[in-house]
């Protein structure tokens, strides 16, 4: 576990990019990317609302928004120095972002545990609304609308009736991994991708989950859901249910090691994730970035991207633009 690095934020400060955006040809015909290195680095999350105005989290508790597409970034007084794992906003002021650990080091330690934080200013000023009542990180978090959202941590499932003033806990049994990611395709229908292989479905807004295992004990990361098409991705190959999860197949040809994967369309999609090994004995993972024409059938794109580590999460403002994270910089890319 990575020690976790008391942050002094200064409020409303501008932090400009150490450098102007750099742009690199994808090597695939779908798509071109630009690198833009910031100022702060171990970034978690992403979300933008438009193709200007976004915001991304880090580590040791970082909060930043940005008006002019990634060039500069404004640091937000987000009240945490813990890691803030995944943001979500449901209209241009009110937003939530969701963190914690479920662990630490030392004789006598306490986890932290996480939390959930509420803006209803844009993301100017935060508050704590919501401490899990057992000592675990939150890691995803969803809206269907204004009103309804849920979110997920380790083996509890969190509900809001309320635009996120109060939540409700719904504990899992038997999952045996880390709850990842939570997607609601309806009011009444949500997934919900863990480790060892493990997917959650419900039909009645989360009263009740059934536990499917469709692929061993492999690990999923992401999930995507466009046009009554369902991907899933993580450690092994991406699989696909074109039944509301009742069925799920492997396709073959697609990448490994993906963390994040977004569907502009039931045939059109994107794959981010860990790529080639760069070598030696203080080697990394390269960057990955794959897409699909044809439902997942075939894939094109690179596993070499050397101006980045592994991309561990994206946000689609529009559907011909896209930004991605890993490390100390944000990925633009624009679709072809």
């Amino acid at each position: 576990m990575k020690k976790i690095i008391r942050f002094s934020i200064l409020y409303l400060f501008v932090l400009s990019c150490n450098k102007s955006p750099v742009e690199v040809n994808s090597q695939a015909t779908g798509f071109d990317t630009a690198f833009i290195t910031t100022s702060f680095g171990g970034l978690q999350s992403v979300y933008f609302l438009n193709e200007k105005d976004g915001f991304v989290s880090t580590y040791n508790g970082g909060l930043y928004k940005t008006t002019d597409s990634a060039k500069n970034w404004t640091a937000l007084n987000s009240t945490t120095t813990l890691p803030i794992r995944d943001i979500y906003f449901t209209d241009s002021q009110v937003g939530f972002a969701v963190g914690g650990l479920n662990s630490c080091g030392g004789t006598g330690c306490i986890p932290p545990g996480g939390f959930i934080l509420r803006t209803i200013d844009g993301g100017q000023s935060w508050r704590n609304v919501f401490t899990p009542t057992e000592k675990i990180e939150i890691t995803s978090i969803c809206f269907v609308n204004s009103s309804l959202g849920f979110c997920v941590g380790d083996d509890v499932v969190f509900k809001t009736t309320d635009g996120g003033q109060t939540w409700s806990e719904h504990k899992i049994n038997n999952i045996g991994g880390k709850m990842m990611q939570i997607k609601f395709t309806s009011s009444s229908k949500g997934y919900i991708v863990c480790l060892f292989g493990k997917i959650l479905v419900t039909e009645d807004g989360g009263a009740t989950w059934q536990i499917e295992n469709p692929n061993g004990n492999i690990g999923y990361y992401a999930i995507s859901e466009k046009d009554g098409s369902i991907f899933v991705s993580g450690q092994g190959k991406i699989i696909k249910s074109t039944n509301g999860g009742g069925s799920w197949s492997e396709l073959s040809s697609s990448p490994s090691d993906i963390y994040a994967i977004h569907f502009i369309s039931n045939q059109t999609g994107f794959a981010f994730g860990s790529g080639n090994y760069s070598g030696g004995d203080s080697g990394f993972p390269f960057g990955s970035i794959y897409y699909t024409n044809d439902g997942g059938v075939s894939w094109d794109g690179t596993g070499d991207i050397k101006e980045v580590g592994l991309i561990q999460d994206v946000s689609f403002p529009t559907n011909k633009l896209a930004y991605a994270i890993s490390g100390n910089k944000i990925i633009k890319l624009t679709v072809k």
